[in-house]
């Protein structure tokens, strides 16, 4: 606390009318007796709005300390004290206990930051405070952040970066020599013994021609052997459909309930007929 005061260059003391005039100057010169460098200023509060001071104009603030009693500040005056503060300045003020929280809220909100309880080093801040004041709260100090109102940072373009500078590392690209003997690749040839390289014998297996020449299929059929010989008895029992009405040719208002041409249009007598197969509806 005491580096504070000494390095300060400007201090402000914002007082209220409930202030007693016969206190400022006492109040002042222990204030210049930390800061002997300093250049200490009176600014009552509710004239600080009219008062326009430049902006980042002192080190220091205290305020609210030379009354007997806390005064809550606002929102606007919080952050008038924030816009006249420098960089990386201070405000100091006493809080009462039940109602830190909530201030140090309003503090934080206005963009103060590093909010600290200061010791009993800085007691000679509150001589001017009541006894039930001073055991019912404590000093706190809040920090400006370094940068200042308005303050601004362009952002860089991640992709522009990234062409303006060019890598130093080699591309990391996987390659094969072609003379290199040593890398371990397959030859998929090789995967293949002579009896796997026989002709398959039909005889061995059961799909295909029976003894005695007729051609089936076996039970789980997969190389299309059944389908192929079901399409042909197919075929072959359309060719062989005679009608008993005779009258299939004229169309289904003249045909019976099983006839295979039921659906089909009408056609000529003797007229080669293709009925469709399943796949085919």
């Amino acid at each position: 606390m005491d580096e504070i005061f000494a390095n300060a260059k400007s201090i402000l003391i914002v007082w209220f009318d409930s202030a007693k005039t016969e206190n400022l100057l006492p109040f002042k010169e222990k204030i210049q007796m930390k800061a002997k460098q300093a250049e200490i200023s009176f600014e009552n509060a509710h004239m600080l709005n009219e008062s326009k001071r430049q902006s980042s104009s002192f080190d220091i603030i205290i305020y609210g300390l030379i009354i007997e009693q806390d005064i809550w500040p606002s929102i606007e005056l919080l952050n008038e004290l924030f816009r006249l503060l420098k960089p990386n300045s201070y405000i100091i003020t006493h809080i009462a206990q039940d109602k830190e929280v909530n201030a140090l809220d309003r503090f934080k909100m206005c963009g103060f930051v590093n909010c600290n309880k200061l010791d009993n080093n800085s007691s000679f801040l509150m001589e001017l405070k009541d006894y039930s004041t001073r055991q019912l709260g404590s000093l706190w100090l809040c920090q400006k952040p370094s940068f200042d109102i308005g303050y601004s940072v362009p952002l860089k373009n991640i992709k522009q970066s990234q062409k303006q500078v060019p890598s130093s590392k080699p591309n990391n690209v996987w390659k094969i020599n072609a003379n290199d003997d040593d890398d371990d690749l397959i030859d998929t040839d090789a995967l293949l013994d002579e009896e796997d390289r026989k002709k398959p014998d039909i005889k061995n297996y059961d799909c295909g021609t029976a003894s005695n020449g007729v051609r089936k299929a076996c039970k789980n059929c997969t190389c299309g052997l059944a389908q192929e010989l079901e399409k042909s008895e197919y075929d072959s029992a359309a060719k062989n459909v005679k009608s008993s009405c005779g009258s299939c040719y004229l169309g289904d208002a003249f045909r019976c309930a099983g006839c295979p041409y039921r659906g089909l249009p009408p056609f000529q007598p003797g007229e080669r007929i293709n009925i469709p197969t399943m796949s085919d509806v």
